[in-house]
């Protein structure tokens, strides 16, 4: 196939238009996608004709040509589909991140507020277990209390947080 005029074009155009169009079609049962891939083939016919060179019957180079634009296009549509996929799940993830830094802040500011309207020996015992991360030994020693007396402590606090809090709980 030696495509030399503007009417050599048309005659292959006009021979060949609707083979090529169905293939196209029958790859993505869409016919306005299938008439730009079969115009994108033609488009590319014409603009190599000084130098394409065909061996064997047009109709089997277009359709082939069909094919492979056939295969482009779905993995072309699949690599953008997996982009888009990546892109909103990092925005996903990124609001999560954002709105789990948000309600964090939120409960320890409640957390906060509610261990400075415990009893004074109550409020020291859970300062220094769980934001020093203080032992009930070590915590004992330093506040002259027996152990149990810590661990007392340190129950009555918890159990008046967690009614406090139960609106956050899962």
């Amino acid at each position: 196939m030696l495509i030399q005029t503007d009417k050599s074009f048309e005659e292959l155009y006009h021979l060949h238009w609707e083979k090529v169009f169905a293939v196209c079609y029958q790859g993505t049962r869409d016919a306005g996608r299938a008439e730009d891939l079969m115009h994108e083939i033609f488009q590319s016919v014409w603009e190599r004709r000084g130098e394409l060179r065909v061996h064997g019957p047009a109709a089997h180079y277009l359709v082939r040509a069909a094919k492979l634009k056939l295969l482009a296009y779905h993995r072309d549509t699949a690599n953008r589909r997996q982009i888009i996929d990546q892109i909103v799940g990092q925005k996903a993830g990124f609001e999560e991140t954002t709105q789990r830094q948000v309600d964090y802040q939120l409960l320890s500011d409640r957390v906060m507020e509610l261990v400075a309207g415990l009893p004074q020996p109550c409020q020291e015992v859970f300062v220094m277990s769980r934001q020093k991360g203080l032992s009930n030994k070590a915590i004992a020693a330093s506040l002259v209390l027996s152990e149990k007396t810590v661990e007392y402590h340190l129950t009555r606090a918890l159990r008046f947080l967690s009614k406090q809090l139960a609106e956050y709980q899962h």
